[in-house]
């Protein structure tokens, strides 16, 4: 009897052991059979790895315990399919900022090579009582004036490994030696996790921020906001006198994302895009021939794509 209890001691040790190195989930198929609906129930073993950031280590579940599907895409409405191959993470928005920091931090610091590739869609251009080709104009300039803070006004540029110069100018944060230094979750609207086995994928949605300051924001610890000042010049030259106390040009950032895709096995970033989607207002008095004024409203929207891909990291 002594024998038998000594094993059910040792029995039950290790199932306290495993119930605080790994959390399980249970996942039920059910599927018809002939007049009759079977279920098959499978359990599945939740393991967790730390990333040390520097700071707290940050716990990242593992997910490659789970079975793989038949389907990598499920019907979800007409012409609609979802891509299923990559499945959510218990991680905290918190937690998944951390992680999306520490890729950051680590380009910044490794200075591997990458392709860089930047270009803006405009739409909705709305004159109002102003002028199109005008609002056409000042949003070129927004969109010229994005390629200039990313470091070079070319759309597409191949930055080489190890020239950690470039990589500081043309990588997010733009002449900063961080990649991320986002503290304050109020602006953040969603951060998840997702991995498929092999790699990780981090979406981050933001709340919509009206005319954030490019230095000097939340938004732009994170993001890329065009600085507003330096497009007064430029948008003056179009006009004849501009009347700065009546002058609003408001931009507004609205459903902005960010995808990154990361390396399981070595936590490195493959790939990289920011999508700021920008809505434009801008009302301004102008002070013509023979001192009469004509109000100018017109609006219209960026959406400025910024995608980083092919990084070198030997």
């Amino acid at each position: 009897m002594k024998k038998y209890k000594v094993i059910a001691v040792i029995c039950a040790m290790a199932i306290i052991l495993t119930s605080l190195c790994s959390c399980g989930y249970e996942i039920s198929i059910r599927k018809k059979g002939e007049g009759e609906e079977k279920t098959t129930t499978i359990i599945v073993e939740e393991k967790t790895t730390a990333l040390y950031t520097g700071q707290e280590p940050i716990y990242i579940p593992d997910v490659s315990a789970a079975p793989d599907t038949e389907e990598t895409t499920v019907s979800a409405g007409a012409n609609i399919q979802v891509d299923t191959s990559y499945r959510p993470m218990a991680m905290s928005a918190s937690d998944v900022i951390l992680f999306y920091k520490s890729a950051m931090n680590d380009v910044k610091v490794r200075a591997p090579g990458y392709v860089r590739n930047e270009y803006q869609e405009i739409s909705g251009v709305e004159a109002g009582n102003g002028d199109v080709q005008l609002i056409n104009r000042i949003l070129n300039l927004v969109g010229t004036e994005l390629l200039k803070d990313s470091g070079d006004e070319e759309s597409t540029i191949q930055i080489m490994a190890h020239d950690d110069i470039a990589v500081r100018e043309t990588f997010p944060l733009y002449n900063q030696d961080s990649g991320c230094d986002l503290t304050d979750m109020s602006i953040v609207k969603s951060a998840v996790c997702y991995s498929d086995g092999a790699s990780y994928k981090i979406v981050i949605t933001f709340d919509d921020q009206l005319n954030p300051d490019h230095e000097n924001s939340s938004f732009a610890d994170i993001m890329t906001p065009i600085d507003r000042d330096a497009l007064s010049d430029p948008i003056e030259e179009y006009l004849v006198v501009l009347d700065y106390n009546s002058y609003k040009f408001d931009i507004n950032y609205t459903n902005c994302e960010i995808t990154c895709i990361i390396d399981k096995a070595t936590n490195r970033m493959t790939s990289l895009k920011h999508k700021m989607i920008m809505e434009t207002e801008i009302v301004l008095n102008l002070d013509l021939i023979l001192f009469q004024t004509k109000n100018v409203k017109a609006e219209g929207t960026i959406v400025n794509f910024l995608e980083y891909y092919n990084f070198d990291w030997s």
